[in-house]
């Protein structure tokens, strides 16, 4: 995973070493192993409650290719690499309803109240699991951006619209890539260096976006993605991934924690930033009321 940003993080309680072996070794797993993998990176703490037959199960996988993961990456066996995990997340480990909001009182069988469950598991695995230093990292790249650019296809152009809106809000050069008549790739060709390149990239993944994201770093770009796993294809040509959890009730990916994350970024810049992000507010402020295109009363 070439530019991948491994900042040292005991937040989910990964051991770095460990999350650097799978990294490195996860292309040339075999598919079944590769599961075994992202299992792992994507909720450490589970492990805890878990034994090799129960993890087979609950993956659908053969308990010899556990065995053989953990072999693959040095260990004996699944149990020695287990521990190691268990070790780090001790220190780690909480309540498990630390963000979560009280829908105790709402009807359980209600289509909003089951969503809004959902929904809020989704936020809190999100806010617990990504690295903060990596958030950090992505912020920086931002801030010190000459422009930048993000992209993605189908629901992810939208979020990429939203980011690139909110992020000129907050004094920050950002341009949403189209896909049509150009690829990403040719809006990128005119990127120089000192520009970002933030891709959304959710399945199924669109390998344009990869493709582009691949070409932006080729060139010397800083590479943002916010993605569902740290293993998704378009992490391997990023240097800053953001994991954010996006199962849904439905087929379609859910993008509450990604409006999270979004809102997360801008607002982390513009208290970064407040003289650019005040200025900008003061300008468009104005530009409204000179135009007449808002109303101050209903």
């Amino acid at each position: 995973m070439s530019g991948f940003s491994r900042h040292k993080s005991n937040l989910n309680g990964m051991p770095e070493a460990l999350k650097g072996k799978i990294l490195e070794a996860y292309q040339r797993l075999p598919l079944n192993q590769q599961r075994v993998a992202d299992f792992i990176l994507k909720q450490p703490h589970d492990l805890a409650f878990l034994t090799t037959d129960s993890l087979s199960k609950a993956l659908k996988v053969s308990k010899a290719t556990i065995v053989r993961f953990a072999q693959s990456l040095g260990y004996q066996g699944f149990t020695e690499l287990q521990n190691e995990v268990l070790d780090a997340v001790q220190s780690t480990i909480r309540a498990p309803d630390r963000y979560m909001i009280d829908l105790g009182k709402l009807k359980p069988d209600e289509t909003l109240t089951l969503v809004a469950q959902h929904e809020v598991h989704n936020i809190d695995r999100t806010v617990h699991y990504i690295d903060r230093s990596t958030f950090s990292g992505a912020v920086e790249a931002l801030l010190s951006a000459r422009r930048v650019y993000t992209m993605g296809i189908g629901v992810s152009s939208l979020l990429a619209e939203v980011l690139s809106y909110e992020l000129i809000q907050v004094g920050i050069e950002s341009q949403a890539l189209a896909s049509g008549k150009l690829r990403f790739v040719e809006h990128l060709a005119l990127a120089r260096r000192g520009d970002v390149v933030v891709g959304f990239s959710f399945p199924p993944y669109s390998k344009e976006t990869i493709d582009a994201a691949k070409y932006a770093r080729q060139r010397g770009l800083s590479v943002v993605t916010i993605t569902d796993k740290l293993t998704s294809p378009i992490t391997f040509h990023a240097n800053h991934v953001l994991a954010v959890q996006t199962e849904n009730m439905l087929h379609t990916n859910s993008i509450s924690a990604i409006s999270v994350v979004i809102n997360a970024l801008v607002t982390d810049v513009a208290l970064k930033n407040k003289p650019a992000a005040s200025k900008m507010f003061m300008e468009s402020t104005q530009i409204l009321k000179q135009t007449e295109e808002y109303v101050d009363k209903g």
